[in-house]
């Protein structure tokens, strides 16, 4: 399933955490990398393309097809890197929650344009993401709306690529009250039966309960020590960007595991 992995850098150490991210993950997957960089100026081109080289020796790329690039965009940051990632199929870009300077991926920011500007997914590294070996479980969230279950599919590849099992989650309000004849767990039981028999592989559920989301998720995650999040930027709230301070962006913030964030395909670029 995946082909290719592009990671955008800036310099900063942050970024550069998510090019040792991407290689645990190439290793575990047998793709290639690219390392990529975004310049606004052909006359930086000479230094960036020295530190790039720079850089990746002093990161672990043992077993692993890797190569730099530097790009020279003419719109954004974010417009370069979705240029880039059109050029290869089943591309899948891991890049870093923050950053420094013009190129910083900023949710809000870089990240953020570039979820409006390509449907492929993109991993996510958060400030407190460590690097494992992605031979947890995957966690995807739903919220009872059909943005939220688009990612479904994704999540049984995902599943299926790591050689480990999917949850579907979801979370509750802890004080929510229900009749005595209804199952909680019915809405997420029903999703993991039906993935299940759609992929041939078996899908494991859960119920959380909690006011914060973000938290209950990234808790739970941690709990199995899971490879990745899988999320939808949209919900069951109707928001038609993805902004710093929502669900999505609260569990990049708070999880130990990557995120992988993937916009709903009926969505356009806005």
């Amino acid at each position: 399933m995946v082909q290719h992995l592009i990671v955008p850098v800036d310099g900063s150490d942050a970024s550069w955490r998510a090019a040792d991210v991407a290689m645990v993950l190439a290793r575990r997957c047998t793709t290639n990398v690219d390392i990529v960089e975004v310049v606004v100026a052909p006359d930086e081109l000479p230094g960036v393309e020295q530190r790039l080289t720079e850089r990746l020796g002093e990161h672990d790329t043992s077993g692993v097809d890797v190569r730099t690039k530097v790009i020279v965009a003419a719109e954004s940051v974010a417009a370069g890197i979705a240029a880039e990632v059109e050029a290869h199929p089943e591309v899948t870009v891991v890049m870093a929650s923050h950053g420094r300077g013009r190129s910083a991926a900023l949710l809000g920011s870089v990240a953020e344009e570039l979820l409006q500007l390509v449907f492929g997914p993109v991993l996510i590294v958060g400030p407190h993401c460590e690097v494992q070996g992605f031979d947890g479980p995957v966690i995807v969230t739903v919220d009872g709306s059909t943005a939220s279950e688009s990612v479904l599919p994704l999540a049984a590849a995902w599943g299926i690529e790591l050689q480990t099992e999917p949850w579907i989650v979801e979370v509750a309000e802890p004080d929510l009250a229900l009749s005595g004849d209804i199952d909680e767990a019915a809405y997420p039981a029903r999703l993991a039966r039906r993935l299940t028999a759609e992929s041939g592989h078996p899908v494991q559920f859960e119920v959380l309960h909690g006011h914060n989301v973000h938290d209950e998720i990234a808790d739970f995650a941690e709990s199995l020590h899971a490879s990745m999040i899988i999320a939808s930027t949209h919900g069951r709230t109707g928001m038609n960007r993805l902004v710093t301070g929502s669900t999505a962006a609260a569990i990049v913030r708070h999880a130990r595991c990557p995120v992988l964030l993937l916009r709903p395909p009926h969505l356009t670029a806005r």
